[in-house]
């Protein structure tokens, strides 16, 4: 290969070059190399030219790593990647321009940068070494300050890359753990909007959902009859004066899971407000199954409840409104439902009664 000519001529006025380095280099804008801690890999053929490179950019802080040949610099590549590659073309066993083509088919080396030295001055020469990846064109001989400007504008370009995609790589994280955290609030928040804090159960608004899709069915057959069992706790309000809210709040989530055994897969439970409890039966098919839910519940519910050393009995009242396809809204349904309610408390405690309107008034 060809040696370094005129100012890195490898003769004897520069054999001295390392020790008279130093005084070149104060005479030149330091590029403050110091303040990257940069290794680079200088791929040459000629031992001279080697030399002359390492030393000049050890002396500037750079760690140095040297290979003769283009098979060499590879295997180097793949133990420890280097931050910088300053790579000859000309070599007799791999030529420069396909190290490069298969730095930059690697994944994982595609990054580094490479910048091209070579005797070619030919423009077709420096128009294929970036073609294939390269970065920059240093052309034989070289000068001290452009090899130094280079190296230094390529690795600090390196550098704020490296910390662009760390940043970028911290955001997307920052990103996906907002995100997340999104995601567990809009959790919470939609299941406290549509269940009942205290029994765990559906409320209200999950109730007239489940209603909507009913009177949906209802209106695509009108075969479809459903039905909505309002159940009310008798004399709820003397157990909180007398046990208190704590034994009262107690109370209700023991009905709610005994309510909860009596009821089929495909009904929806919901506790509407208070001491009030709303059962939706799906597809019903005559009111004697209607019947046996309401005895089954007004049995289970008259067992005594123990709570805190305490024995606690009490009874219930359910209000019966059927729906189907002539109903008007899920909203009056359950209005009908609390109506039958009051009117089995007016009958008698702890009994059930289905919606007449002839009893309205």
């Amino acid at each position: 290969m060809m040696s370094l000519p005129n100012s890195l001529e490898s003769d004897d006025s520069t054999t001295d070059m390392t020790a008279d380095a130093p005084n070149v280099t104060t005479e030149i804008t330091n590029p403050e190399t110091s303040l990257l801690p940069s290794e680079i890999l200088i791929v040459d053929d000629t031992f001279e030219n080697l030399r002359l490179l390492s030393n000049m950019l050890s002396i500037q802080g750079y760690s140095v790593r040297k290979a003769t040949g283009g098979n060499m610099a590879l295997t180097s590549v793949e133990s420890r990647q280097p931050d910088l590659i300053l790579l000859d073309i000309l070599m007799p066993d791999l030529h420069g321009y396909e190290v490069c083509v298969q730095l930059k088919r690697n994944p994982k080396t595609a990054a580094i940068p490479v910048i091209f030295l070579s005797a070619l001055d030919d423009p077709l020469d420096k128009v294929k070494a970036f073609e294939v990846g390269g970065v920059d064109y240093l052309t034989k001989p070289y000068q001290l300050e452009e090899v130094l400007v280079r190296v230094h504008n390529q690795l600090s370009l390196k550098d704020s890359r490296d910390k662009i995609l760390a940043l970028n790589a911290q955001l997307q994280r920052w990103v996906a753990d907002q995100n997340r955290q999104i995601h567990r609030a809009n959790s919470r928040f939609i299941e406290t909007s549509i269940t009942d804090s205290l029994t765990a159960l559906p409320n209200r608004t999950s109730l007239f959902t489940r209603l909507e899709q009913s009177l949906f069915l209802a209106t695509m057959d009108e075969s479809y009859v459903f039905a909505v069992l309002y159940l009310d706790c008798d004399c709820f309000r003397e157990v909180n004066q007398t046990f208190g809210y704590q034994v009262g709040d107690e109370l209700l989530k023991q009905i709610a899971i005994r309510l909860t055994e009596v009821m089929q897969p495909d009904d929806m439970l919901a506790r509407i407000g208070g001491d009030e409890f709303a059962l939706l039966l799906n597809k019903v098919t005559d009111q004697d199954q209607v019947k046996q839910l309401a005895d089954q519940i007004l049995t289970s519910l008259e067992q005594p409840f123990r709570i805190e050393d305490q024995e606690i009995s009490m009874t219930t009242s359910i209000g019966v409104e059927y729906g189907q396809a002539d109903c008007d809204s899920s909203a009056s349904i359950l209005r009908n439902a609390e109506i039958a309610l009051y009117q089995a408390k007016d009958k008698s405690k702890g009994h059930y009664k289905i919606y007449d309107p002839a009893m309205t008034t």
